[in-house]
């Protein structure tokens, strides 16, 4: 049971941290552009409210009986996240969801609302079980919640990127992020790469190049970089 909750301490850490960075932030500063085009700082917050948002009472429904449960890892695996189409539809649902959320609030107010309402409901419910995510298929919810805990902190790193800040990742959020990212390497980063936890989540997600020395040691790996995006 202990497991199962890490996750939402990660959830709830980590969506903290963001909060806290995005209260302190100027105003004026959500209009920046971010390495997330076509989006600015405003709507890149409230994509990553968008992702961590729950819906009504039905958002998860239990999975069929008698089949499998796919992992936090296979969530990045499936083929339509590396097609132009799905990229596209998140900046139209974003875009949309931005005009509407912006016209009443602010990025940051919301994504704190937004982010406390998903905590306190997600701490309700028992994580173990197993549940048919939307255009997915059946998961542990415990694992839905880690790749809730990747949208946070790898567009966290977009946030520190755009505000020229230090990335503020929590070590409860790396530590159930990192075991999806060597999941999908395939094995654990060589030890003469010499990345420690963040780096690989930098890395891994796309918010940090490969230098020719990493390409070089990673060998045939190296083509599977970004791990996701």
């Amino acid at each position: 049971m202990g497991r199962d909750r890490a996750p939402l301490t990660a959830l709830d850490v980590e969506s903290r941290a963001l909060s806290a960075v995005l209260r302190q932030t100027d105003p004026k500063e959500f209009g920046r552009p971010t390495n997330c085009p076509p989006w600015n700082l405003a709507e890149l917050v409230v994509h990553i409210a968008m992702s961590i948002h729950l819906g009504g009472a039905d958002e998860f429904p239990a999975a069929a009986a008698d089949t499998g449960v796919l992992t936090a890892a296979d969530y990045y695996r499936r083929p339509e996240r590396n097609t132009a189409d799905y990229r596209q539809s998140n900046v139209d649902r974003t875009t949309e969801a931005a005009n509407d959320v912006l016209a009443t609030t602010s990025a940051a107010r919301w994504f704190d609302e937004v982010s406390q309402d998903t905590v306190q409901r997600l701490s309700r419910l028992d994580l173990g079980r197993s549940v048919h995510i939307r255009s997915h298929g059946p998961m542990k919810l415990a694992d839905w919640v880690v790749t809730r805990v990747m949208s946070v902190a790898a567009h966290g790193l977009d946030v520190a990127l755009t505000l020229g800040l230090e990335p503020w990742t929590s070590k409860p959020a790396l530590g159930v992020t990192c075991p999806v990212l060597i999941s999908l390497l395939g094995a654990e980063p060589p030890a003469e790469l010499g990345w420690d936890r963040m780096t690989l989540l930098a890395a891994g997600t796309g918010r940090r190049r490969l230098s020719s020395r990493e390409s070089a040691v990673l060998g045939s790996r190296q083509d599977r970089f970004p791990l996701l995006s």
